[in-house]
């Protein structure tokens, strides 16, 4: 029988083994049917994780086998707070570019389209910038033989910037600055740590630095008001000199106003009272003999000067009395003369005057007009001049004898003349 296997007709016996049936007889018409024996079903169950949920169904049982499926679980409430970009479809989980592209955005160096979700390199447009986009595509910048970036400082009225170095890698830039302090006085200066605002050192300095460090003045009781001074220091009733002398009432020396007319002043640029110089006066007469012989004129003669080097004169030198004042100058000059004449003779007298070196200028004082007889007479007469002069400012008034024939013939005896200075400050 172990042969007829391998013979056409010929039929092999099957045996069932544990655990299995055999069904037939092994012919054509009745085939054998090998099958498991029966024994206890298998139970299949679910088990879920946090990304799928498993489920099963059926009995497995020939005619309703398991049937195991699943499902991604998908988070509707991401911990990040923002929106779940997957989603479950027909053909499995998928993401839409879409819905990733509104995620990103562009930082420094960096372009975005949100349109297209392409990232680029985004190249500054400052001048003197050599990065470039190369033939492939990526980032060029040129070599040593591009234009190399150029850095200057640009001062402001509170900074003075500095550079230094060539910005080469060796030898980089270095930007400093220091800070500008105004030269007139301003409380702020500069020390080795930095900027410094201190009270000043000087005695009777108020100002200080207060608990919380800032500067504070520290209030203080009105002033006392002593002698020359009115008011309590207040806005309305501020601190001021009080001119009147003494506590005599200025009517009963003077009606002018005490304010409006005081020679108290406060200098504006000092803030120091002060008071012109008194008042003060000068009076002098002077007496020449002007050194003229017997002189002899006959007439007809204009005007002459008896002796043209013999003059008197009325000088006021600036300064001589007060500097800076004003002063109030009058000379009077007197002639004394002694004089003989022939009968018939008409003749004047007067002085030639000269004032800061002018021109002579002859003023007529005494004349005698009718024919009569020879005479020989002694006359008085007076010329005055005055002046009100600025300060620092000199006067001079000089006279010359001078005397005029108009008829016969004039013999000078004697001719004196008395000079009257005063001068006083205005």
């Amino acid at each position: 029988m172990a042969k007829c296997c391998g013979s056409a007709g010929c039929q092999c016996a099957v045996t069932a083994g544990p655990g299995v049936t055999v069904d037939g007889n092994g012919s054509p018409t009745n085939p054998y049917i090998v099958s498991a024996a029966s024994a206890t079903p298998t139970l299949v169950t679910a088990a879920d994780t946090p990304t799928v949920d498993t489920s099963v169904s059926g009995s497995g049982s020939a005619g309703a086998p398991y049937v195991v499926s699943a499902a991604v679980i998908l988070d509707p409430t991401p911990p990040g707070g923002g929106s779940n970009l997957t989603k479950a479809g027909p053909d499995g989980v998928y993401v839409e570019c879409a819905d990733v592209r509104g995620c990103f955005s562009a930082g420094d160096g960096t372009a975005y389209d949100p349109a297209t979700g392409e990232i680029s390199a985004r190249l500054s447009t400052d001048a003197g910038n050599t990065v470039a986009f190369g033939s492939d595509g990526g980032l060029y910048a040129a070599g040593g033989g591009g234009a190399p970036s150029v850095v200057t400082a640009g001062d402001t009225p509170t900074l003075n910037a500095t550079v230094t170095g060539t910005g080469a890698a060796g030898d980089p830039y270095v930007v400093s600055g220091d800070v500008v302090v105004a030269p007139e006085p301003n409380g702020v200066e500069v020390s080795p740590s930095g900027l410094l605002v201190a009270p000043s050192a000087d005695t009777g300095n108020r100002l200080a630095f207060g608990a919380d460090g800032r500067l504070f003045v520290p209030p203080v009781p009105p002033p006392e008001v002593g002698c020359g001074l009115q008011g309590d220091g207040s806005a309305a009733s501020p601190l001021a000199a009080f001119p009147v002398a003494g506590s005599q009432p200025w009517a009963d020396d003077w009606d002018c106003d005490p304010a409006a007319n005081s020679t108290l002043h406060c200098d504006p640029s000092s803030g120091a009272l002060w008071t012109p110089p008194e008042h003060t006066s000068a009076a002098v007469t002077l007496q020449q003999n002007h050194p003229l012989g017997t002189p002899v004129i006959a007439g007809p003669t204009a005007f002459i000067l008896v002796d043209g080097s013999a003059w008197s004169e009325g000088t006021y030198t600036a300064d001589t009395l007060t500097p800076c004042r004003g002063v109030s100058f009058s000379t009077r000059f007197t002639g004394h003369v002694e004089l003989s004449w022939t009968a018939n003779t008409t003749f004047d007298l007067g002085y030639a005057i000269q004032i800061n070196g002018g021109a002579l200028a002859v003023r007529q004082m005494h004349s005698v007009l009718a024919n009569g007889p020879a005479r020989h007479e002694r006359y008085s007469f007076g010329l005055s001049q005055a002046a009100v002069l600025p300060p620092h400012t000199g006067y001079a008034v000089r006279v010359y004898p001078a005397i005029r024939v108009t008829a016969g013939t004039v013999t000078i005896q004697q001719w004196i003349t008395d000079t009257d200075l005063i001068a006083m400050t205005r």
